[in-house]
């Protein structure tokens, strides 16, 4: 009879460990095959323009995950999608929270900016002006702006307003690179700046004493021209200036840099005076002392503007924007 008993315990206490056994490992093969890396955790912020009120989209890559949580970080409601939309009504920072299948969570902050502005071509100013002035010239320009009632008009020497006509009046002082901008009818979002170049004023060359009648028989009071080489009867000898365009003359000056000519080869070009003034970028420097400046560099010009003398090929001074030269 005992004997009996002690067999049947026997196998209640083998069953009982089985079962225990099997849901112990049930648990933990479920436990391992949910289980994750919290630093797995991968999703992505997409959108055309992180600005205020413009549509960002979220979405999770994290393998094996099967609910999600989004705190977007603005005190909205959370998302409980695998890829949610979403709108930032203000512009600042935010830490974006991600929780994975309830125990994993990466957040990551986002940037947004203020909405952009879109401006009304209607309301920009509308005025032209010349590439280029001399100092001591009288520049006017007109405002050509529809329904425009007030005018602001800077022409970039001083931080003050230069004129509040339609049609303005201004006299450059210095040479250089300016910027003119006009505001009209007080709407500031709407300023239109143009920029021009102003010329120096080059010194008149001295005039040739007039020639008395005790000479060759040539008329009073007329010049030498700057190429003549002293009297001449036959007027066909005096050479003429080349003319140069742009384009060839920033080749030139491209082999310049390159050593592979000198500022001789320019001289036939400002008439043997090598040490007039031209413009770099808004600042006045001698001809010859730019050559010497960039030999050896790399070269890169975008802007050039020629500016000759009245009535023949002689220039005056070289007009040169965005320009950069890289030592080799």
């Amino acid at each position: 009879m005992n004997s009996q008993k002690t067999k049947h315990l026997d196998k209640s206490v083998i069953y009982f460990f089985v079962i225990t056994f099997l849901i112990s490992a049930s648990v933990f093969a479920y436990r391992y095959t949910q289980h994750m890396s919290c630093s797995e955790i991968l999703f992505n912020i997409n959108a055309t323009a992180f600005r205020q009120n413009r549509l960002i989209t979220f979405k999770d890559n994290t393998y094996n995950a099967n609910s999600w949580t989004w705190d977007f970080g603005d005190g909205t409601p959370f998302s409980t999608s695998k890829a949610p939309s979403h709108i930032y009504k203000a512009p600042g920072e935010y830490t974006v929270s991600l929780t994975v299948n309830n125990m994993c969570e990466k957040t990551r902050v986002v940037t947004i900016k203020a909405k952009q502005s879109i401006l009304d071509s209607t309301k920009l100013p509308k005025f032209k002006i010349p590439k280029s002035i001399k100092v001591g010239e009288t520049l006017t320009i007109k405002d050509e702006t529809e329904n425009a009632s007030t005018w602001e008009w800077r022409f970039g020497e001083t931080a003050e307003v230069n004129s509040n006509k339609r049609i303005a009046k201004y006299v450059y002082k210095k040479s250089g690179l300016k910027t003119i901008s006009l505001i009209v009818n007080g709407d500031i979002k709407h300023i239109v700046k143009k920029r021009i170049t102003v010329i120096p004023i080059q010194e008149e060359e001295d005039d040739i004493n007039p020639i008395t009648s005790t000479g060759r028989g040539i008329r009073d009071g007329i010049k030498k021209h700057p190429n003549d080489k002293g009297d001449s009867d036959d007027d066909d000898d005096a050479k003429p200036v080349p003319y140069i365009n742009e384009a060839d003359f920033k080749n030139k000056l491209i082999l310049a840099s390159k050593k592979e000519i000198t500022a001789s080869a320019f001289s036939e070009y400002f008439c043997g005076d090598l040490n007039k003034n031209i413009i770099v970028n808004g600042r006045n420097v001698s001809f010859l002392v730019f050559c010497e400046k960039i030999k050896g560099k790399r070269l890169r010009i975008r802007n050039l503007t020629i500016y000759r003398d009245e009535g023949s090929n002689c220039i005056k001074s070289v007009g040169l924007r965005h320009i950069k030269f890289v030592i080799l």
